[in-house]
């Protein structure tokens, strides 16, 4: 049409390493639907894409980590991905398929990924060029033509036409060869039954007369000549008794006149003396054994007999189909002449239609409804654009779709990153945490480091909302709370600054609860501050009892002062720990929680799982909480995020590594106060 489809190109680097396959097979995955594949080759082609990148990973990167770039690239007649790293070289076999046998008796493994791409693809290109993998893997669409061909609607209309129009005629046939066989023979034994009736009236005149055999014989051959369809013709003459006539002899007989004035013997199975019709044997032949009475005044004077053969019957039925299969197939080959006639007419403004619709359909443009032509294939055409624009919309809400998740996994991954990924080992505690939320991301945190020699900050935060607005103001708490806790190492006071930052750089944005804790390590003490948050849990090991700390103190970035702060800030509070004391830090999701009923989990039931594990590690107390808050949250959806942390006084050896020095402290607190600033930066 004078003009071809621009190559269409997405372009994306990984990290060498096993979680991005799961990013590299999206990545892949998106470019594809956008391409003309069928879903089977796009799945087939997408085996390939993982194949070659776990080679990649596994054998390119064995000694260290790198990146990997894949490329994809489509025009309109094939599209290819090419997968390029900097690792290894490696061989790429030639051959079609590996030898199974082979396999199978030495045990190598190597080979068949290589023959899946070579399988799936229609072609594959592998290069080393300078200290550069480079692997392309081909795949060619089919052409339009191929799926749809020319003439193919007016075979199927012909084809389907002419089996049915010869289904049709074959039922008919058959119904109307039983009716004519039905037809054919009654009229065969009523005329022979009318010829009976016409010989005993003219064999009865000769009884009258007392005429002589002679003159019987006589009547019997001219009979038997003016029929010539008989077999044998036999007058009989006996005196009548009840229904049957006894004592039958032969008065003339048309094939055997020496037998005058015999007894009569019937053939097999014929009964003596009866009128009707019987099918018996004449000399080995079938034949049609006919009776009729003669009588005079009433009486029984006898009987005229007489045989026609069964194949004249037969005759006369074939005679009948074969007309009845003429006429069948005459009207089969008039009708598919006229079927395939009327196919080629009704499909030819289809015909030109699907030679725009082939060229418009493939590049997305409108086609013009024909001029001239049925009022259906206008509907066709209107049709055809609207599914066009549907299919259009879809694989751009598709593309859309998928952005926005590559998006939400990066945040995803991103905000697990904030968390800490392991918590410190302190001589004398032991640190237990998790972190679940409802959504891919939410607005729950929790962090640990020191602002001090021997000082631990500790930090349990809840943004209102979830969701990904949610966490993207976790992420700017979070930054803010490492900032300002240089400054403000009082729990109460960075509460208050974190306060006075979220009013002045989201005025009207959402609000933070949050519990912080500075914990001592070697005076064995906290000091706990709140900011609307949900109360801490202490647990005292001596006295078996579980307290609630909950100070005083408004939600951060909500403006105005409550009933219980003090201008306007938060109140603290300062908790010796003993050994096997444990502190529960949490979110309003574990309180929170519900049941099918509705009821919440509440505080009365955290003391209780307190209460029921009071000599547990930190760890070991985490997952029991969530574990019995799953038991009785089971079955309902989760709607909140869940954070639950746990600081234990433990005396036991192993719990913790040894504590640095001051002047070591003071030098780690300022490396970490520089990381902080340049990642907030």
């Amino acid at each position: 049409m004078g003009f071809s489809r621009p190559v269409i190109e997405h372009f994306a680097a990984f990290e060498a390493q096993q979680n991005p396959i799961d990013h590299v097979r999206a990545f892949v995955q998106a470019a594809l639907l956008e391409t003309p594949l069928e879903k089977k080759a796009i799945a087939g082609l997408m085996l390939a894409v993982e194949e070659a990148v776990t080679n990649t990973i596994r054998h390119g990167y064995m000694y260290g980590p790198g990146r990997l770039h894949v490329r994809v690239r489509s025009t309109r007649q094939w599209v290819s991905v090419t997968i390029t790293d900097s690792g290894r070289a490696y061989s790429f076999d030639t051959d079609p398929a590996p030898d199974a046998r082979q396999l199978a008796d030495t045990g190598r493994r190597g080979g068949l990924g290589q023959y899946l791409m070579r399988k799936v693809s229609d072609q594959v290109d592998y290069r080393r060029v300078g200290d550069e993998n480079i692997l392309t893997l081909i795949k060619r669409f089919r052409p339009a033509a191929q799926a749809l061909p020319k003439s193919g609607l007016r075979r199927r209309i012909a084809w389907t036409g002419t089996i049915a129009l010869a289904a049709s005629v074959i039922i008919g046939a058959w119904l109307i060869e039983r009716q004519t066989t039905t037809s054919v023979t009654n009229q065969f034994f009523d005329q022979w039954s009318q010829f009976g009736r016409t010989a005993a009236a003219a064999t009865g005149q000769h009884f009258l007369n007392d005429r002589s055999d002679a003159e019987f014989d006589q009547l019997a051959v001219g009979l038997k000549s003016a029929y010539p369809g008989l077999a044998y013709l036999v007058i009989l003459s006996g005196s009548p008794s009840g229904r049957t006539i006894s004592e039958l002899r032969i008065r003339a007989h048309s094939e055997s006149p020496e037998s005058v004035h015999e007894l009569y013997a019937p053939p097999k199975g014929v009964p003596v003396g009866q009128e009707g019709r019987w099918l018996a044997n004449e000399n080995e032949k079938p034949v049609y054994h006919f009776c009729q009475s003669i009588s005079l005044d009433g009486r029984r004077v006898g009987m005229v007999v007489w045989a026609v053969p069964e194949s004249q019957l037969a005759g006369q039925i074939q005679s009948e189909r074969g007309r009845i299969t003429r006429w069948s197939l005459a009207i089969v080959l008039a009708g598919a002449l006229l079927i395939f006639l009327g196919s080629n007419w009704m499909t030819r403004p289809i015909q030109k239609m699907l030679a725009s619709l082939r060229v418009a359909g493939s590049r997305g443009i409108e086609v013009a409804p024909p001029t001239a032509g049925p009022d259906e294939i206008r509907e066709v055409v209107a049709a055809f654009n609207e599914a066009t624009e549907t299919v259009a919309q879809t694989h751009r809400e598709m593309a859309e779709r998928d952005v926005a998740r590559r998006e939400m996994e990066a945040s995803q991954q991103l905000q697990r990153a904030l968390l800490p990924r392991e918590l410190p080992k302190v001589p004398g505690y032991e640190f237990g945490a998790t972190c679940r939320m409802a959504r891919q991301v939410g607005g729950d945190y929790y962090d640990m480091f020191t602002v001090g020699p021997d000082r631990w900050l500790i930090i349990v935060a809840d943004v209102a909302g979830k969701g990904f607005p949610a966490a993207l103001l976790m992420t700017s708490f979070r930054t803010a709370t490492r900032l300002l806790a240089l400054s403000n190492p009082s729990p109460a006071d960075l509460l208050q600054a974190l306060h006075q930052f979220l009013t002045a750089h989201h005025p009207m944005g959402p609000f933070v609860t949050a519990c912080c804790v500075s914990l001592d390590v070697r005076g064995h003490c906290l000091e706990i501050a709140s900011a609307g948050h949900t109360p801490a849990l202490l647990l005292k090991s001596v006295a078996g009892t579980v307290s609630r700390l909950n100070p005083k103190g408004r939600p951060i970035g909500v403006l105005g002062q409550s009933d219980g702060s003090v201008d306007g800030c938060p109140q603290s509070l300062t908790v010796a720990l003993e050994d096997g004391d444990r502190l529960l830090l949490f979110t309003d999701g574990a309180s929170e929680a519900r049941c099918g009923t509705g009821e919440s989990y509440g505080l009365g039931r955290l003391e209780a799982a307190m209460l029921g594990h009071p000599r547990s590690g930190a760890t070991e107390l985490v997952d029991s909480i969530i574990a019995d808050i799953d038991r009785f949250a089971v079955g309902t959806s989760v709607t909140d995020d869940l954070t639950v942390l746990v600081v234990c006084r433990s005396t036991r050896p192993d719990a913790g590594i040894v504590l640095p020095s001051a002047e070591s402290d003071a030098t780690q607190s300022r490396a970490a106060s520089q990381g902080v600033i340049a990642a907030a930066l």
